[in-house]
């Protein structure tokens, strides 16, 4: 039996890496006596497989996890049991059981919306931010310098950026964003904040930033499921990935 759960990853959970997480769910799963199904091989592991990895310190609206069960159950059990031994901060939201050679997740997902606050270094008028906003999403290319252990690389992130908005409340600006994701990888939020801040010369705060993804979609012609909908149907793909 395969169960697809929703969940929410907020408050002091966010801190909990993904690799992490993966073992918090082994380890509920296994105190709630629910019988996970494991690879064959030298090195069984858990078959739990997650959607797009959320960044330490992000917090999640409705994320989405995979488990494959030994033998049947309830899902309404499944969640109760399992829910009682999750830690504070991730709450189960609703489950389904899958039909089978359902896709996994990962093969599906490839759209996600984020909530971004941020204090501003000087003051910012509403004129102001949309010019900025408009300004950016008007670019054919944004290129960002990400660093790894293998040095710098350039990344153009204009094209997985979907949708940009934003407004003023007080002090602070609140920005919402869609973009892509998926196995040809993402951008980050915080990299098109910083963006913003370098070449719209936006006087953004970064120090302050607060991220949540509230959302996480299969993104099919033009319209966003949820990853209980549509098993069989093919995600867009964008210009980027079928090149």
């Amino acid at each position: 039996m395969r169960a697809r759960i929703a969940y929410s990853k907020l408050e002091e959970s966010k801190y909990i890496a993904h690799l992490d997480l993966a073992r918090v769910f082994e380890r509920a799963m296994r105190r709630a006596d629910i019988p996970v199904a494991y690879s064959e091989g030298f090195n069984p592991h858990p078959k739990i497989s997650f959607g797009s990895a959320l960044a330490v310190g992000v917090e999640g609206e409705k994320e989405y996890v995979d488990v494959e069960l030994q033998r049947e159950m309830d899902i309404g059990e499944v969640l109760g049991r399992l829910q009682e031994q999750l830690p504070k901060g991730i709450r189960l939201l609703e489950g389904r059981v899958m039909a089978p050679g359902s896709k996994a997740l990962m093969a599906v997902l490839n759209s996600a919306s984020y909530r971004v606050r941020l204090a501003m270094a000087l003051p910012i008028t509403s004129e102001r931010l949309q010019e900025a906003l408009d300004s950016w999403l008007a670019q054919e290319h944004v290129t960002y310098s990400r660093y790894s252990k293998k040095g710098p690389t350039e990344k153009d992130i204009r094209p997985l950026v979907k949708s940009l908005t934003g407004e003023i409340k007080g002090e602070e600006v609140f920005l919402e964003l869609e973009v892509e994701v998926g196995s040809q990888g993402g951008v980050r939020p915080e990299e098109v904040m910083r963006s913003l801040r370098e070449l719209e010369n936006l006087p953004l705060d970064l120090d302050s930033i607060y991220i949540k993804r509230t959302g996480i979609y299969v993104s099919y012609q033009g319209q966003s499921f949820s990853p209980f909908e549509h098993e069989d149907f093919e995600p867009d793909r964008s210009k980027r990935e079928a090149r």
